[in-house]
């Protein structure tokens, strides 16, 4: 049975029966449009039989309570998008699945670790029971890394085996999300370990980028099902012919699909999925969310029948989601009507028969979430953004647009009055990042090349993963006042100007999240976009790549509340070479 898929009695059954053989008008029969095939990979004529929200009948003639005409329109199969964390949309889940499932989303494979990484089991609950009472279907693997490491950051919770064990059972429990801390399973870290052999009867999503050869055999070898940090067409030809089911990503800052979609075929597509990883409100109401990806597969040649295919049924079969991803009797009728298949224009979308227009039409979701104010340090004073010491050679983060992996860099700086400085010309900004989570620890401080500011600064509270404050500026004093806001806020986002605030959006759910209206969400994100912008920077999403310069498992170099990070070393360095 799948997650999504209720028990059924005898007498369900036998009605099911009596409706698929024509014995009984059934609720809802969709007549006249072309829909996919996705076994065979061909489009198919007749009409879709609905009943108790399942497909009962494709082909022939049935008759229904209610018959709408699709003549000259396409359907496929609802989208499931393979791996988010629904955290990173800035939305809490009743206001994701408003936006998302008017767009085809009907399902999501999610991974709770932002709010974990911050509220420990209680986030995790909280993303179980708004899974539990989703109208759309979420599907949720239990957070592996929290913190993400153990060592190189401060985290606001650490979830051992025996804490995941505890939700195991939960019905809408997948398997065991991704394992970001390669480096510590092939050392045999204990831990890891541990989480390992408790889930080696579930689902273990990966998250292994550069990583190949026998290092990806051990990898591979204890059980781990996906990836999809691969950045190289080679790299991800390599997972793909080991087995993996490899995950093609176009988030709002990794932007893989366009090169890495070469791998893709009909025989490959079985184990190729889409996922987004993530998509904020801007870009999912701009552009799309996983109809996007599809648009942008067709766009680069992929045949639309493999497209739609890999955005379904692909990521429903190897996740062993039964019921779901195929327009065929036993399968829920979540579907997509298009006006245009190569364009992915979509005219409406039927959950489990339910007509989805827009989000009105969507039924809320009524967990409230915690909101406890979890920026918990102390404001640091002026001097303590200071670098001080003698000019020299420094290790520098390039930012390399739409991608989470940076360059280490090394640049000559300038010191005056035994403080080190800037370099604007060649944009060459300090970056701090200040533990949130009540340890009091010392502010870190380093050096960031690619946001190309000419003035003010830049802060996020999204921080991946363990979401201590990060702020990026051309000056200390500017740096200061979004630390303040932080804390006055509870999180969030914040452009700032000469002490002025020019954009914000205030985050009080874990610092990750809020619970405002989707629409109000995306005004903010675009005022802190055309503020950012006005700033200097040219990054398409400058929050959110400046979240992921915190991650202390994404190569090259890294900043934590504890200091610089060579991933490639798996240990913090000197900002000084």
């Amino acid at each position: 049975m799948s997650l999504s898929q209720k028990a059924r009695s005898r007498a369900d059954f036998e009605s099911l029966i009596d409706y698929a053989r024509g014995n009984k008008p059934c609720d809802l029969v969709i007549r006249g449009a072309k829909y996919l095939d996705v076994f065979s990979g061909k489009w198919a004529s007749g009409d879709i039989a609905i009943a108790q929200g399942q497909i009962v009948g494709v082909g022939a003639k049935y008759e229904g309570l209610s018959v709408v005409s699709l003549k000259g329109r396409f359907i496929v199969p609802g989208f499931i998008d393979s791996h988010l964390h629904i955290e990173s949309t800035c939305m809490v889940p009743d206001q994701f699945q408003k936006m998302v499932l008017p767009r085809g989303t009907t399902g999501a494979i999610v991974d709770p670790h932002e709010i974990a990484n911050v509220l420990g089991k209680k986030g995790l609950k909280y993303i179980l029971d708004c899974a539990s009472r989703g109208f759309m279907d979420f599907y949720v693997m239990l957070s592996s890394c929290v913190p993400a490491t153990t060592h190189l950051e401060t985290s606001g919770a650490r979830l051992t085996a025996k804490d995941l064990l505890e939700f195991k059972g939960h019905p809408r429990a997948m398997g065991l999300a991704e394992l970001m801390n390669f480096p510590g399973l092939l050392s045999k870290e204990p831990e890891v370990l541990d989480k390992i052999v408790a889930f080696q009867d579930r689902l273990i999503d990966g998250h292994c980028p550069t990583l190949t050869g026998k290092d990806l055999n051990a990898y591979l070898v204890c059980g781990i099902h996906s990836c999809h940090e691969s950045v190289t067409l080679a790299e991800t030809r390599e997972k793909l012919q080991k087995g993996m089911q490899v995950l093609l990503r176009e988030g709002s800052v990794a932007k893989n699909i366009r090169e890495l979609c070469k791998i893709l075929d009909a025989y490959s597509s079985p184990q190729v999925s889409l996922c987004t990883d993530d998509r904020n409100p801007v870009d999912i109401r701009d552009e799309g969310h996983i109809d996007y990806l599809i648009r942008a597969l067709i766009e680069k040649g992929i045949k639309p029948e493999i497209a739609y295919r890999t955005a379904s049924y692909s990521t429903a079969k190897s996740y062993g989601i039964l019921g779901k991803g195929a327009i065929a009797p036993g399968y829920d009728a979540d579907l997509v009507v298009l006006k245009d298949v190569k364009k992915v224009k979509i005219e409406r979308v039927f959950k489990n028969g339910c007509w989805i227009a827009t989000e009105k039409d969507v039924p809320s979701i009524e967990v409230p979430p915690p909101k406890e104010n979890s920026i918990r340090y102390e404001i640091p004073k002026l001097e303590d953004l200071r670098v001080l010491g003698e000019s020299g050679k420094f290790r520098v983060i390039e930012v390399i647009p739409n991608q989470i992996v940076t360059k280490a860099r090394e640049f000559r700086l300038t010191s005056f009055g035994q403080e080190v400085q800037r370099d604007l010309k060649n944009d060459i900004l300090k970056i701090s990042v200040l533990e949130r989570h009540g340890q009091n620890r010392k502010i870190a401080t380093a050096w960031v090349k690619g946001f190309e500011l000419n003035k003010g600064a830049l802060a996020a509270s999204v921080a991946h993963d363990s979401h201590n404050v990060v702020v990026v500026g051309t000056n200390d004093l500017d740096m200061l006042e979004c630390l303040k806001w932080m804390k006055e806020s509870g999180g969030g986002f914040l452009a700032v100007s000469d002490k002025k605030i020019l954009a914000s959006l205030s985050l009080p759910v874990a610092g990750l999240m809020t619970d405002a209206p989707a629409l109000e969400v995306y005004r903010r994100l675009k005022d802190l976009r055309a503020a950012s912008k006005k700033l200097g920077c040219k990054l398409h999403e400058p929050f959110l790549q400046l979240a992921f310069l915190c991650l202390p498992v994404i190569p090259e170099l890294k900043i934590t509340d504890l200091g610089l990070v060579d991933v490639a070393r798996f240990s913090l360095v000197d900002v000084r070479v």
